[in-house]
């Protein structure tokens, strides 16, 4: 009994020895954490004193506070923070579990460099709640932006906005100063061109347009371009030269063409006289006068009919002595394009021959129309003609409304020993005006009634025409 007795007393003793122990651990252990998470808030609260890190160690505070785990899909409870955990949290320190990936810097940055705050790893520790809170860190005054925290772009300073405005980097060799274009450098307003014949901006490159050769048919047509509206006459040579030389293509035969009749209409078909014009003169009627002597006595080579054209008279019996007439010097000719389809009447000879009216037409089908020289066969010239169809034989009265060479005809003979044998073309009007610019003839050569007429005028009997 005495033995068990004292057996007892001595289990009770080491019984009791063992609780205080756990008992100064337990009281222990609050402390130890609470002055662990003091020493912690100090360092940082240090940390926040320097101006360098200040931005830095809010950004990593205010991203780096971790939550507690959601509640597992399968029912269990929600793991419990450790009390080290919780003793930083109410410290006011967030412990990063994990470094945070930090932002690549700029290989050249011109600021401070970047020093992660230090990691602290947290240790297992008893699940009693603490009973010493340190004191709350002060707060700051106002929430950090994270635009504005963020570092700037190139290695900037944060700061360099307060400052007076300097490139973050100096430009070198590699970096372009695109304030000011260089040599060789496309300026930022236009896009770059690549040299083949794309730019920058998706735009086709307009191909660079080589000079013509002075004296060439193209020169001589820009050249005259550019001096119809100042100097016509000057631009008419020009222009002349240039169709005249079967040398243009067919757009820039078209521009010529054109230009060419309207200064016809300011030169030439009209009474108005321009005495820089060489290719007329004036004439004052005297007693006896008629149109049709004046043109035989002045030997123009052409109808009185032209003359009236010109001054517009419209009852040549009516004309007054002392009325000053505009006469034009002659001879004429006529050049037929047949790619164009275009007959010009030409004015002169040689190198100074001047087109003076332009006019479209129809030409024979299936390529009837001749090619090479003639010229208007003498007496074939004819007003309101009578004509019977080659083919089917029918007949066509004067004054016949039907008749399909309308009411002028001027009869050619070739004198190229090409053509010098054909017979029975010539230059008509039609009443068909739909057949002009189109090949439907029997290989005459057709115009709308008012530009025959012209051309009957000015063709005299002997009057070369040339058909290209």
């Amino acid at each position: 009994m005495t033995l068990a007795s004292q057996s007892t007393r001595t289990e009770r003793a080491a019984s009791k020895s063992k609780f205080r122990s756990s008992a100064r651990v337990l009281l222990a252990t609050p402390l130890l954490l609470g002055a662990i998470g003091w020493m912690l808030w100090m360092r940082n609260d240090q940390a926040d004193s320097s101006s360098t890190f200040s931005m830095s160690l809010q950004r990593t505070a205010s991203a780096a506070v971790p939550t507690e785990p959601n509640f597992a899909s399968n029912g269990e409870t929600r793991e419990r923070r450790s009390a080290l955990d919780d003793a930083m949290a109410l410290a006011g320190t967030a412990l990063r579990t994990e470094p945070v990936q930090a932002e690549p810097a700029d290989p050249t940055p011109t600021g401070p460099a970047k020093v992660d705050p230090p990691t602290a790893t947290p240790t297992a520790a008893p699940t009693v709640p603490p009973t010493t809170t340190p004191p709350a860190p002060t707060k700051p005054e106002s929430t950090p932006d994270p635009k504005k925290d963020e570092p700037a772009k190139d290695g900037a300073n944060p700061d360099a906005s307060k400052q007076d405005a300097k490139p973050a980097l100096k430009p070198d060799a590699t970096t372009p100063d695109t304030a000011k274009p260089t040599e060789g450098t496309p300026d930022k307003r236009t896009p770059p061109y690549f040299g083949n014949g794309f730019n920058g901006s998706g735009t086709t490159q307009p191909p660079a347009v080589a000079a013509p050769p002075a004296g060439s048919p193209v020169a001589s047509l820009r050249e005259g371009l550019a001096l119809a509206a100042t100097e016509p006459v000057k631009a008419r040579l020009l222009l002349s030269q240039a169709l005249l030389s079967g040398a243009l293509d067919e757009s820039d035969a078209q521009h010529a063409a054109n230009a060419l009749s309207r200064l016809s209409a300011q030169l030439f078909l009209t009474p108005v006289f321009n005495a820089s014009d060489a290719a007329c003169f004036q004439y004052t009627v005297a007693p006896n006068d008629s149109l049709e002597r004046i043109v035989r006595k002045q030997k123009l080579g052409c109808d009185w009919r032209l003359v009236a054209l010109m001054n517009n008279i419209k009852k040549p019996e009516l004309i007054q002595v002392g009325k000053r007439l505009k006469m034009p010097k002659g001879p004429f000719s006529a050049v037929i394009s047949k790619r164009d389809y275009r007959l010009d009447i030409c004015m002169g000879v040689g190198s100074d021959r001047i087109i003076v009216a332009t006019m479209p037409i129809g030409l024979g089908e299936a390529n009837g129309t001749p090619n090479g020289r003639f010229r208007v066969r003498a007496g074939s010239k004819l007003i309101n003609p009578e004509w019977t169809h080659p083919v089917s034989g029918q007949r066509f009265e004067a004054d016949d409304p039907a008749n399909p060479i309308g009411e002028h005809w001027l009869g050619l003979e070739g004198i190229d020993e090409s053509n010098a044998k054909l017979a029975g073309y010539g230059i008509h009007g039609t009443i068909d005006n739909d057949s002009i610019g189109h090949d439907r003839s029997l290989g005459c050569v057709r115009l709308l009634s008012s530009d025959v007429a012209l051309v009957w005028a000015a063709l005299a009997d002997g009057a070369e025409v040339e058909i290209r």
